[in-house]
C-alpha cells in the first residue's frame, strides 16, 4: 500500500512538472511569437521622427484618476526625435473627476511653445502652465506649436501638437472618454537624412523633397 501511494505521490509530482514546462514552453512561445516582436517594434519606432498625422491615444485609469503625457526629444509618450525639441518640452497632466467623465487638464512646458486654445483662431505665446477642462476639446481642439526659439514673436521651425477628447464604449458597455493627440504642421520637416548623435535628426527638408 505504502510503494502504491509512493508511486502515486511520485507520478503526481512528474505529472506537475511535466505540466510546468510546458506552461512555461507555452508562455516562452507566446513571448517570442507575439509579445516581444510587438514591444520590439514599438521601441524601434521610438527612434524614427515623427510625422505629421501620427496619433497617440489616452484614457486615464479610473482608479487613479489621474495621468500624464509628456511630449519631448528622446522621451515621453511622443518621442520627436528632433534635436530642436526640449525633453518633457510639453507635460500634460489629466485629473478625472470623481463621479464623472469630466477631466481638468494643466499643460506644463519647458520649452518655447505657442498656444491655440479651443474655439480660438490664433497662437499666442504660451507661458508657464494652462488649464482648460476636457469638454472644451471635443470637437474643438487645443493646438500647440514647439520649437527651440522664439524670433520676434514667431516661430520659423516648429513642430504642431493637438489634443481633442471624444467618447466611446469600453468592454463593459461604459462610456469613457479618450484623448487623442496629434501631430500636424512639421515646418519645414525633419531631415530623416542627417541623423545626429543621440539619434536625433533636425529640421529641414530631406535632400531632393519635393516643394510644397
Amino acid at each position: 500500500m505504502f510503494l502504491s501511494i509512493a508511486i502515486l505521490d511520485s507520478f503526481i509530482l512528474v505529472l506537475s512538472g511535466v505540466l510546468t514546462i510546458s506552461i512555461l514552453g507555452l508562455g516562452l512561445v507566446v513571448y517570442n511569437q507575439f509579445i516581444h516582436p510587438i514591444l520590439s517594434r514599438k521601441d524601434s519606432d521610438r527612434f524614427i521622427p515623427v510625422q505629421t498625422g501620427d496619433k497617440y491615444d489616452l484614457v486615464v485609469d479610473e482608479l487613479s484618476r489621474f495621468a500624464s503625457f509628456q511630449v519631448g526629444s528622446k522621451t515621453g509618450q511622443l518621442a520627436t526625435r528632433c534635436n530642436a525639441i526640449s525633453e518633457d518640452h510639453l507635460i500634460f497632466q489629466f485629473k478625472k473627476s470623481r463621479d464623472s467623465e469630466d477631466y481638468t487638464i494643466t499643460v506644463l512646458k519647458n520649452g518655447p511653445t505657442f498656444y491655440k486654445p479651443p474655439r480660438m483662431e490664433h497662437y499666442g505665446k504660451m507661458e508657464s502652465k494652462e488649464s482648460f477642462e476636457s469638454y472644451e476639446i471635443i470637437g474643438h481642439p487645443a493646438e500647440f506649436r514647439i520649437s527651440d526659439k522664439i524670433a520676434k514673436e514667431r516661430m520659423v521651425n516648429f513642430i504642431e501638437v493637438s489634443l481633442t477628447s471624444s467618447f466611446y464604449f469600453n468592454r463593459s458597455g461604459k462610456e469613457r472618454m479618450k484623448f487623442t493627440f496629434e501631430v500636424g504642421k512639421i515646418q519645414p520637416g525633419i531631415n530623416r537624412k542627417v541623423r545626429f548623435r543621440g539619434d536625433v535628426y533636425g529640421f529641414g527638408k530631406e535632400e531632393g523633397a519635393d516643394e510644397d
